[in-house]
């Protein structure tokens, strides 16, 4: 959903600085000239450190993870010998709730929220609240890995609308950014 935004962005003549996962290799040709890689929570927060500050939009489709493993303690060692090992993993520090926190006026974010069908829109609207953006992308658990979507726009002055169903996400990414501007107007 990321890429399709982006080339949306792109496509309609927008300044794009995409923050894109390492693990989309390569990087797609039509996006290389804008696009950073990062691999870790923290380095993408180091990125956002550097571009947020000078963005009118932030678009955040994706979370790093959600959960990362606690790190062990410096100078350790785990051996196969040493038999099971438990991994222990602890909530990912929330980088779009920090940057909303930061942003300055008349800057914009919008977060995505995938969530289960049946609490899609509650959980949306919860995450939006908590996390202080201004739209959330709502979209439904069972899209994830598809290539299409059935997705709603919720704006935090209590708007939503409504994507067409299982719409191929290049299309939502048109109609998103149709929202987005609308939104940029106001």
């Amino acid at each position: 959903m990321g890429l399709a935004v982006a080339r949306e962005v792109q496509a309609r003549g927008h300044e794009l600085c995409l923050l894109l996962s390492q693990s989309v290799s390569p990087i797609p040709e039509d996006l290389a000239a804008c696009t950073r890689s990062f691999d870790t929570t923290d380095e993408l927060r180091a990125q956002l450190a550097v571009e947020f500050p000078a963005a009118d939009v932030l678009i955040m489709a994706a979370a790093v993870a959600d959960f990362i493993p606690l790190p062990e303690p410096p100078g350790t060692k785990r051996s196969r010998r040493d038999g099971p090992w438990d991994l222990h993993l602890e909530p990912a520090p929330d980088l779009i709730a920090e940057l909303a926190s930061q942003r300055r006026d008349q800057q914009r974010i919008i977060g995505f929220a995938l969530e289960p069908a049946s609490e899609l829109e509650q959980r949306a609207r919860a995450k939006l609240i908590r996390k202080e953006l201004d739209a959330i992308v709502a979209n439904p658990l069972e899209t994830m890995e598809s290539n299409r979507i059935s997705g709603h726009f919720i704006t935090a002055e209590g708007n939503t609308w409504s994507a067409p169903p299982d719409v191929p996400k290049p299309d939502f990414a048109a109609w998103l950014l149709d929202r987005i501007d609308g939104l940029l107007r106001t």
